[in-house]
């Protein structure tokens, strides 16, 4: 599943590339991600994998974010969250953008999408979508393994 904005569609064949290598590396790879610790893995100069272990948490406790020079990739090893996301421009953020770190936080929109991540599903987040992870399932917590890539799109 991908989703976006069609008019925000992005053919680049560079980024289009990025994409599909990574998936194939995280299929051909999960069972060694999977028992690595949590930390940061680059694959790339334009790829770095995020693996992350959390306990998911109540929707009005997470904040919205977007990012200008990459995409992320939500891939989940073990468990299941919510991801909502919705369109920057729709929105008003609420910090400045931080760009060292390549983020700048919203508040919560009016109408998001949603969609449930669960083991070996991904979601493909673009800079112009704003998005909170981390959302529990059946309104109760559970612990969760998930990779985190940040694809550049620069």
């Amino acid at each position: 599943m991908e989703n976006g904005n069609a008019k925000s569609y992005r053919t680049d064949p560079k980024v289009r590339a990025r994409i599909d290598k990574t998936i194939a590396y995280l299929i051909s790879h999960e069972s060694e991600l999977a028992a690595k610790p949590d930390g940061s893995y680059p694959l790339d100069d334009s790829i770095v994998l995020l693996l992350q272990s959390y306990d998911t948490a109540d929707y009005d406790t997470i904040s919205y974010e977007s990012h200008y020079d990459h995409i992320d990739l939500h891939y989940m090893l073990s468990g299941e969250e919510y991801v909502r996301w919705w369109d920057t421009g729709t929105v008003e953020p609420n910090t400045e953008y931080n760009k060292e770190n390549d983020i700048i936080f919203y508040p919560h929109p009016e109408h998001h999408n949603r969609a449930l991540l669960t083991d070996h599903h991904y979601v493909l987040v673009y800079p112009e979508d704003m998005h909170a992870a981390r959302g529990m399932v059946d309104g109760k917590p559970q612990h969760v393994h998930k990779i985190v890539v940040k694809i550049s799109v620069l």
